[in-house]
């Protein structure tokens, strides 16, 4: 069983790593195709404004300025799974930065948290809850 649960772990991790890099990298410089992290099922509240489904979301998200992203710290945590060793199950992954937006005179502290499903149909993880707020 431990060993079963440090490759959760191990695998969370590296889904996290990867996520991270590439989530904060689409938002600040290819967002319109921010929406393939997203899926029609997806829950999103922004800043306390809430968007079911890519649709809405990326109609948002398309009209903020451009951005500039730096993380300074996050960390997930796999959810209880019943799937097998070695393969992703869904994780809750806590992330803490600063955004400045073109059109802000300075950056602004944030807090994203958001649960990562796996998406069978290409291995890699799908947004199924973004929290999103300024701090």
């Amino acid at each position: 069983m431990a060993n079963s649960l440090k490759e959760h772990v191990n695998t969370s991790s590296k889904g996290a790593d990867q996520f991270v890099e590439i989530y904060y990298k689409l938002f600040d410089t290819q967002r319109p195709v921010l929406n393939r992290l997203y899926r029609d099922n997806s829950a999103i509240l922004w800043n306390g404004n809430a968007y079911s489904g890519v649709t809405p979301f990326a109609e948002f998200y398309n009209k903020l300025s451009s951005s500039e992203h730096t993380v300074n710290a996050y960390d997930c945590h796999p959810l209880p799974t019943s799937t097998a060793p070695g393969t992703p199950g869904s994780m809750i992954l806590n992330v803490s930065g600063n955004v400045k937006y073109s059109n802000e005179t300075t950056a602004r502290h944030f807090s994203q948290s958001f649960i990562l499903s796996p998406d069978p149909s290409n291995g890699s993880f799908y947004v199924w809850s973004d929290c999103f707020r300024f701090v």
